[in-house]
């Protein structure tokens, strides 16, 4: 192809021009004459303003003929397609070849005893841990899909496609995020349950690892280690008057297990701030 072609000019490179203006989309589609008229014209530099820093002057040069052709090529690859981001709370790990984002929290166990039972044996303990990883899983693991948008290459790439994000929780010290205190009760017993966010405490116990009819109706139960799970990935309790969403009665934050879009907020938050010039967003709840 000619290294410039203006108002003027004439002949299959100038088809071949047009056939690449339509393809990106020119308005008004152009006849493909091989003459570079007024519409030839209008609708290069309504691609050069598209797509800056190209210079709008109507001139396809080799600058705007590349942009063109790359256009036509599909978003470039990003040249970092996994991406990890530590915070106090929890740990992100973005997989761009699966689009799978694993929210990561370690656990720091407390294990102690409330009222006539037995001491915990190590049998107990691991079997707690997994039982209390199979509910978050089940209940949150899967949940929120997510759309990708901005400027960076990674964003371009990944327009139009889905990040489904999953959870993982790990009994460990070291690079803890939480401590978790787990109290062992007598069966049928009750104990508070809670989530202190500001001293990343959480407090747990064995009668927590069935689902409990809290009052949402419809025989709905609630998931008690999901819902203080919800606490310790950033949201408010929502069967509060003061709280918008207290007639939510189904929610896994008010006395159900419904995931809601407004529950991935804190995460959210937290994954603008993974890649420069990339944003995230709630598309659906599965």
């Amino acid at each position: 192809m000619a290294t410039l072609l203006r108002k003027g000019s004439k002949g299959k490179d100038v088809k071949t021009l047009q056939t690449d203006l339509n393809k990106a989309k020119a308005k008004p589609k152009l006849a493909v004459d091989g003459i570079f008229g007024p519409l030839t014209e209008a609708a290069v530099k309504a691609f050069q303003k598209a797509n800056p820093p190209l210079k709008v002057d109507g001139l396809a040069g080799k600058n705007t003929l590349a942009a063109l052709k790359a256009a036509l090529s599909g978003p470039t690859k990003p040249a970092k397609m996994d991406h990890k981001l530590k915070t106090k709370r929890m740990d992100f790990e973005l997989t761009g070849s699966k689009q799978q984002i694993w929210v990561r929290q370690n656990w720091d166990y407390v294990y102690k005893t409330k009222g006539k039972v037995s001491k915990w044996t190590s049998k107990e303990k691991k079997d707690f841990h997994i039982e209390t990883e199979k509910i978050i899983r089940k209940s949150w693991g899967g949940k929120f899909v997510l759309d990708v948008s901005g400027t960076s290459d990674f964003a371009k790439y990944f327009a139009g496609k889905k990040f489904t994000v999953f959870f993982d929780v790990d009994p460990r010290k070291k690079g803890k995020h939480w401590t978790v205190f787990a109290m062992k009760i007598p069966k049928g017993g009750s104990n508070v349950s809670k989530v202190n966010w500001g001293k990343q405490e959480i407090t747990l116990d064995t009668e927590d690892l069935q689902p409990a009819n809290k009052g949402a109706g419809d025989g709905v139960k609630m998931d008690v280690a999901a819902h203080e799970f919800g606490h310790a990935i950033g949201q408010p309790d929502e069967y509060k008057k003061s709280n918008a969403f207290h007639h939510h009665k189904k929610s896994i934050m008010n006395l159900g297990n419904q995931v809601k879009k407004r529950h991935a907020k804190h995460l959210v938050e937290q994954l603008n701030k993974m890649i420069p010039n990339t944003s995230f967003s709630v598309k659906s709840v599965n």
